[in-house]
């Protein structure tokens, strides 16, 4: 145990002549403790978020254009807003998948999919999920919105003529096949397309899922 000297209590006289006792101990300067933390804290808090500003950006799980292409203008039918082309959602970022309402298997689950996705981003008014028909001769505009709509009420149903139907399948990159029994393969990928009408990434239905996590940071432009 260490001592330490203490100084005797000496007398303060006040104006009314009575006596107080006060203390000229020895007391160490803390305040530069104090200061010394403060600045521990500061050079922390400053390294932290130079740490965050230059942090890459994380990898997104979509594959990207090399060269993005333009959604084209090919007119297609929505039963309430009428006549329209994929340019006409330029300002908004589009979800486009091309599907088909009698399909028994991928089209509702990635509906539900990109529901859950949209769900999980607070439904942002700035994205546009939209479902482009690949049967336009069973699927009118209005069964077309009317299927989509199940699964969430802001998304976008489109159907059109067989020809303009082919022509928007085409300009993305999608392949169809009706089968005997009236059913369709067809590609099944979710085509990201900016809010300047360019295509700029693709998700397979392994990758969709992580569109809950690229979303932002491609709503943020930090990297298509």
């Amino acid at each position: 145990m260490r001592w330490r000297e203490v100084r005797p209590v000496r007398s303060v006289r006040t104006g009314s002549n009575r006596q107080l006792p006060s203390y000229t101990g020895d007391v160490k300067p803390r305040w530069r403790t104090l200061v010394f933390i403060l600045l521990l804290f500061g050079a922390g808090a400053g390294a932290y978020n130079l740490g965050v500003f230059f942090r890459p950006p994380p990898e997104l799980s979509g594959t990207a254009f090399e060269t993005p292409l333009p959604v084209g203008n090919a007119p297609l039918m929505h039963p309430t807003l009428g006549e329209m082309s994929l340019e006409d959602f330029q300002g908004d970022t589009v979800l486009l998948f091309f599907g088909y309402t009698r399909c028994p298997d991928v089209c509702p689950f990635t509906l539900a999919r990109l529901a859950k996705v949209y769900r999980e981003l607070d439904d942002p008014a700035e994205v546009k999920v939209v479902m482009v028909t690949i049967d336009p001769g069973h699927d009118t505009p209005e069964i077309t919105q009317r299927y989509v709509e199940s699964f969430h009420p802001d998304f976008i149903g489109l159907s059109g003529g067989n020809a303009q139907v082919a022509e928007v399948a085409k300009t993305f990159f999608i392949g169809s096949s009706q089968l005997p029994d009236g059913l369709y393969t067809h590609t099944d990928m979710v085509v990201v397309v900016d809010s300047k009408g360019f295509m700029r990434r693709v998700y397979g239905q392994d990758r969709v899922p992580h569109l809950s996590e690229d979303l932002p940071v491609l709503l943020a432009g930090r990297d298509w």
